[in-house]
């Protein structure tokens, strides 16, 4: 975050000046471009949680109990790793501003499919999210309120204020980077939510990383 206001501060107090190491800063550190330091950080994390689901769901189903919802909440959160990698919403974008002609909120309109299937994910989920100890359910709730808050809410507020004002404004700046950086912390949330899971329901859980055991070549005498 600190990266980013700074980059921020250089995007707006450095207007045409030709300097290598001012560009290389930006785009390492503004939440707002691809491929640089926020966006592998964001990535990682939610990769993270990923793995860290699909390790709890193939503990519960070497237990014996269910463990098809833990997958699930894996492959989504890997999917949105990549997303948040290779921006697959950004494409999204203009087909979806074209097809509904959306404006004020609904400018930014890639989020309108997101928007529609996390409603869908929250209905298939809200039984096995009620079965879930009361502190980590508040941890998950938590947590998403943060990312989807920063994902969607932010993003409505942003899409209104750069089709009034365009992108390039100090506003709009401040505006994304607290989209992003709820985002981030909603990511970092739920990843505690899960550490907080796991000690609760699995006192004695070992992961261990085995090599592949070759087998011996039988060498036969001459």
């Amino acid at each position: 975050l600190l990266g980013n206001l700074f980059a921020v501060y250089l995007r707006f107090n450095t207007e045409g000046m030709d300097n290598k190491v001012t560009r290389l800063l930006i785009k390492l550190f503004d939440f707002n471009l691809e491929a640089n330091l926020p966006t592998y950080f964001s990535s990682l994390v939610l990769m993270f949680n990923g793995f860290i689901l699909a390790m709890i769901g193939f503990a519960h189903k070497r237990l014996g109990d269910r463990f098809w919802h833990w997958l699930g909440l894996s492959a989504i959160f890997i999917f949105l790793a990549f997303d948040e990698m290779i921006q697959i919403h950004e494409q999204l974008r203009a087909p979806m501003e074209a097809l509904f002609n959306t404006s004020g909120l609904l400018y930014f309109a890639w989020f309108i499919p997101y928007l529609a299937v996390t409603i869908l994910i929250v209905i298939a989920y809200f039984k096995f999210m009620m079965r879930l100890p009361k502190r980590v359910l508040k941890l998950f709730v938590i947590a998403g309120v943060l990312y989807v808050g920063g994902a969607v809410g932010m993003e409505m507020l942003g899409g209104w204020h750069a089709e009034i004002h365009t992108e390039y404004t100090f506003t709009y700046a401040m505006m994304y980077s607290f989209e992003e950086l709820l985002e981030m912390s909603g990511a970092v949330a739920f990843l505690y939510a899960l550490l907080v899971y796991i000690t609760t329901t699995f006192k004695n859980l070992k992961v261990r990383f085995k090599p592949k055991k070759h087998k011996k070549k039988k060498i036969a005498e001459a």
